[in-house]
């Protein structure tokens, strides 16, 4: 079989729920990574594929390493594999290019040709001008100095706490999450205020939780690949068309 097919998923967020949840979770997502591997010639990871992740010099956080594993399989049979750091998982330093073999990204967006067409990719955090606040956020966990002073505390403490916070934060923001605003979707202006300087012919971003597809004013399309946590999106590209799917138990798909 020709393996000529690109596959788009986001935030699994493996480590939000308790290890019953978060064992079906990796066992569903390994399925998936089996059903793609048999066309698929790249995969690009959109971001929060852990709920917290936190690289420090020789250790990285315990468990979902038959994912990785998996991913590694992969980029040694010849399938690119991309990773583009969500706002749960941007502290990554050099272990899943090192060790894996995955290519990480992390703008807010880039553009790729892939397949003769033009595809803007990102997690899809902060592509809102005026959310300040994010802004600030986004600087703070950004900022180099505080990754020396948060990697010297204890290694159960600074784990242990952020993963609290992860928890609280979208405790706050799971009724925003909720919320399907279509056209007024941040990333949806975005993605306009983009075709008024440069070309794209796809945009495909995750973030926002909700499985989303548009056709935007110039014909370009957007999506938006959700989670994980409640459902199974993707998004397939065939060298044709880009769709948006869903992965079931019996590897059938779904529109």
């Amino acid at each position: 079989m020709e393996k000529n097919k690109i596959y788009f998923v986001s935030d699994f967020h493996f480590g939000l729920g308790d290890a019953r949840q978060e064992r079906e979770k990796e066992d569903k997502a390994l399925r998936f990574l089996d059903f793609i591997e048999k066309d698929a010639c790249r995969l690009v990871l959109l971001g929060d594929i852990f709920d917290f992740w936190w690289e420090y010099k020789q250790v990285v956080p315990k468990g979902f390493v038959r994912f990785q594993a998996k991913l590694a399989d992969l980029t040694s049979k010849g399938i690119i594999v991309d990773y583009f750091a969500g706002n749960h998982d941007l502290w990554q330093k050099d272990y899943f290019a090192t060790e894996l073999g995955v290519n990480i990204y992390r703008r807010k967006h880039q553009a790729f040709e892939l397949g003769g067409k033009t595809f803007v990719l990102g997690h899809g955090d902060g592509l809102d001008s005026k959310d300040y606040g994010y802004k600030i956020m986004d600087a703070v966990f950004s900022c180099r100095y505080l990754w020396w002073i948060f990697t010297s505390l204890p290694t159960s403490f600074a784990i242990g706490f952020a993963r609290l916070w992860s928890r609280k934060n979208r405790d706050r923001h799971r009724k925003y999450d909720m919320q399907d605003k279509k056209t007024d979707e941040p990333m949806y202006r975005f993605c306009e205020q983009y075709l008024t300087k440069s070309h794209a012919d796809y945009f495909v971003f995750g973030h926002r939780h909700i499985k989303n597809e548009f056709v935007l004013s110039s014909g370009a399309k957007y999506i938006n690949t959700g989670s994980w946590i409640d459902d199974s999106p993707y998004a397939v590209f065939d060298m044709q068309d880009l769709k948006l799917m869903k992965f079931e138990d019996n590897g059938a798909l779904q529109n």
